[in-house]
């Protein structure tokens, strides 16, 4: 499938380089007799044709293309108008060689009626610089016609490409908004359940009340590029750890410390701590009383600083990380605080340890 897809585009550049070459050579004709027709039967046939479709064929080879494919296709957009000037001057004297070697060389050998200039004068001269810049200009009007098309193909593909670009983004806020019906149908049901159970079991409904919030925070702040209130984070983060303390009971065992206060205008991503956090509750030895997983946070007029240690488990899991929440939340780092933060995972046999610091605003 791939060879024939290649040999298709092949063929369709080729045919639309004959196409294009078929199309210069027709104009080149009707401009050839729209030129010299007219004067061929006014003088009763004394214009020679072949003489001057010759010179035109020379002219279109030399001055036109010269110019259109070479010399201002590489001066002019690099806007190195010298070396503009010093290719014309290059075309406009290969130009006259090879008008001369066509007048005084090559057409004399069909006949003394093909020799149009008897010796080499001012008139020789004269004419080829009537020629050359005649054609010149029309190569200007070329190349700029080109260039014109160009650019507003350059325009129309940016255009379709930014069209593309805001129907994706208009789907992904789409799809966002329909991630979040979920969240909020829990919450709600997360409510009222609560509220039946309240009143029968307090100790059930607790964790229940817990989930909602986390659900509800967690959907608040779905937007990754948007900050949050560091003192909502840590309140999160406490709810997260006590459901957590509710699930496995008596075999969990976590040293949380906060040490300072967040200021009424600190601020960070949110779901950055809760992530390193989920990663050492799930994957961390839980049950070890000696050596429990420990989170401290620390915060002062300028920082945060959050180092987070956990022993491996001992016993296989099938629980495999696929460093997915890690490499996310590695990225929005780098998106959002450049030069703001340092991030170091130590990952050895026996435990995992992250130190992460982050300059407040």
């Amino acid at each position: 499938m791939a060879k024939l897809q290649k040999l298709y585009l092949k063929l369709k550049q080729k045919i639309n380089s004959n196409t294009q070459f078929r199309l210069h050579f027709i104009v080149w004709i009707i401009y050839f007799l729209l030129i010299n027709l007219n004067y061929y039967i006014g003088t009763g046939g004394k214009n020679n044709l072949i003489n001057s479709f010759s010179h035109i064929l020379i002219v279109a080879v030399v001055i036109f293309y010269g110019n259109v494919f070479v010399v201002s296709s590489y001066f002019l957009p690099r806007r190195q108008y010298f070396g503009e000037l010093l290719g014309i001057i290059a075309l406009f004297i290969i130009f006259g060689v090879c008008r001369y070697i066509l007048d005084f060389q090559l057409l004399p050998l069909l006949g003394e009626e093909y020799k149009y200039y008897k010796v080499l004068d001012g008139r020789f001269f004269l004419d080829t610089g009537w020629f050359s810049i005649q054609y010149l200009l029309l190569s200007f009007g070329y190349w700029f016609a080109l260039q014109t098309i160009k650019t507003e193909r350059e325009k129309n593909t940016m255009l379709l490409k930014l069209i593309d670009y805001e129907k994706k983004v208009y789907q992904l806020e789409m799809d966002f908004l329909r991630s979040q019906i979920s969240p909020h149908f829990i919450y709600n049901v997360l409510s009222s359940v609560y509220t039946k159970v309240s009143k029968l079991s307090p100790d059930i409904a607790e964790p229940i009340i817990l989930l909602s919030e986390i659900m509800s925070y967690t959907t608040k702040s779905s937007k990754s590029d948007e900050e949050v209130l560091l003192e909502e984070e840590l309140e999160n983060i406490e709810r997260f750890i006590a459901l957590e303390r509710f699930r496995y009971g008596d075999s969990f065992h976590v040293k949380y410390t906060v040490n300072g206060y967040a200021d009424t205008e600190d601020k960070i991503l949110p779901l950055v701590l809760l992530t390193f956090i989920e990663n050492a509750f799930k994957y961390g030895d839980r049950s070890n009383l000696e050596n429990p997983i420990s989170i401290t946070i620390n915060i002062d007029d300028k920082s945060l600083t959050f180092i987070c240690k956990n022993l491996k488990q001992r016993k296989s899991s099938t629980k495999k990380s696929n460093k997915i929440g890690v490499s996310n939340t590695t990225r929005r780092l780098e998106l959002k605080y450049p030069h703001r933060y340092t991030l170091n995972i130590d990952n050895t046999t026996d435990e995992y340890i992250v130190f992460f610091k982050l300059i407040l605003s």
